[in-house]
């Protein structure tokens, strides 16, 4: 759901009415005792030397589950056996908002806490950094995860749609990965963004929306709670000083892209998923973008004549090779309920495939997905209309090649 929260709570508002594959078995945690203190495990870069993470994670057959706590992610056996929680509204509960991709690091956003870090150590494990603020954090949502400046940073604000909030607007509203800017830090750290300060300087103004455009500008909003009509902003960077934009520009921006103007790779694997969307749906694929720095939307554009059916929307991964994105091409798109499409590029041939993740019970969904050395991980929530109850990630081992089942 992270395209009708991101973009518009009143369409939330209006479409609310409308092959589990193997590896061999390896040990599936390492707890942090196995790790010295002050020393990373093998193949941790030195930028992250000074933190040692949480858990080292050996993926294998079996799937690891987490759910996420207030401060660290818990192991749990399955999403049904996660602490009963009551359902919330999205912007006031703890769920990951998305994946970024930097190098061969994923790095995961969890509203109302701070940022989840996976590792590649070594060729068959992957360490689990969280890095988080539940204190600063928790009367905010997170609106949008992106890189500034090769930074992972986030925008939080006060949603006031579903209660008043109670707190002061967040200054400054971005918070950015304190990842090897503050050597033995392990709280996500306030960035000034030059962008946002085209906002009012007035009392109460706080930007509450910020994402990539098709056009590759950036669009941002100030809100002020009432007071005022909100304002619109574009700037071609984020370092640099906004210009006035309109509600339609702003809008028009936050549209999916089709499916034609996806990497070639990626195209294909969008085309082969929504075929299998079926009937009566309409599919919309949030995609984590390396190249773009966060996350793409797409869709069949123009929509198929006559098609009113249920909107249904699909995450996906993709990763194009090139500077600082070491090996071929690859990405995957991934249905709720566990189905997906994989695919990569090799010496100019796209080899694609299916797939399917571990079932979830009744009500959970998958949200999200991603790659890191040997491990797959895939966001997953209990949904309930417009509210979250558990929410966690799951772990396990991803082969490449075109043996991946």
């Amino acid at each position: 759901m992270g395209f009708f929260r991101n973009y518009g709570l009143a369409v939330l508002v209006l479409l609310a009415g409308l092959w589990y594959y193997s590896c061999s078995q390896e040990t599936p945690v390492k707890a942090e005792s196995s790790v010295k203190a002050g020393q990373s495990p093998k193949g941790i870069s030195a930028s992250t030397q000074w933190m040692s993470p949480l858990a080292i994670l050996r993926p294998g057959e079996t799937p690891l589950w987490f759910e996420l706590g207030r401060e660290k992610p818990e192991l749990v056996d399955s999403p049904g056996d996660a602490s009963l929680k009551p359902f919330e509204p999205w912007p006031l509960t703890r769920w990951m908002t998305g994946f970024l991709i930097q190098e061969d690091r994923l790095i995961g956003t969890v509203n109302r806490s701070g940022f989840l870090v996976f590792i590649p150590a070594g060729e068959e494990d992957v360490a689990l950094y969280p890095v988080t603020d539940a204190a600063g954090w928790e009367n905010y949502t997170v609106a949008s995860l992106f890189l500034y400046q090769k930074t992972p940073a986030v925008l939080l604000y006060r949603n006031d749609f579903f209660e008043e909030p109670l707190a002061v607007p967040p200054e400054p509203p971005v918070r950015g990965l304190a990842w090897g800017l503050i050597p033995g830090g392990s709280k996500p750290i306030g960035l000034e963004l030059p962008a946002l300060k085209s906002l009012p300087a007035g009392e109460g103004w706080e930007a509450d929306a910020l994402r990539l455009g098709k056009d590759g500008y950036w669009y941002y909003r100030g809100e002020n709670r009432g007071r005022d009509k909100p304002v619109y902003f574009r700037s071609p960077d984020l370092a640099s000083p906004g210009e006035p934009a309109s509600a339609g520009d702003f809008r028009s921006a936050s549209e999916p892209s089709p499916v034609r103007e996806a990497p070639a790779l990626l195209a294909r694997l969008l085309e082969e998923a929504f075929k299998l969307s079926g009937p009566g749906t309409i599919p919309v694929a949030a995609v984590t973008f390396a190249e773009s720095g966060g996350t793409r939307y797409f869709s069949e554009t123009p929509p198929p004549a006559g098609e009113t059916g249920e909107f249904v929307e699909l995450s996906g991964y993709y990763r194009g090779g090139g500077a600082g994105f070491p090996g071929d091409p690859q990405g995957l798109v991934l249905f709720p309920g566990g189905k997906g499409v994989y695919g990569k590029l090799r010496e100019g041939t796209i080899e694609t495939g299916g797939f399917t993740l571990p079932s979830l019970p009744e009500k959970f969904s998958y949200t999200g997905i991603g790659l890191t050395g040997p491990a797959l991980i895939a966001l997953w929530e209990e949904r309930e209309d417009l509210n979250v109850g558990a929410a966690g990630f799951m772990v396990i081992r991803w082969k490449s090649g075109p043996a991946f089942l």
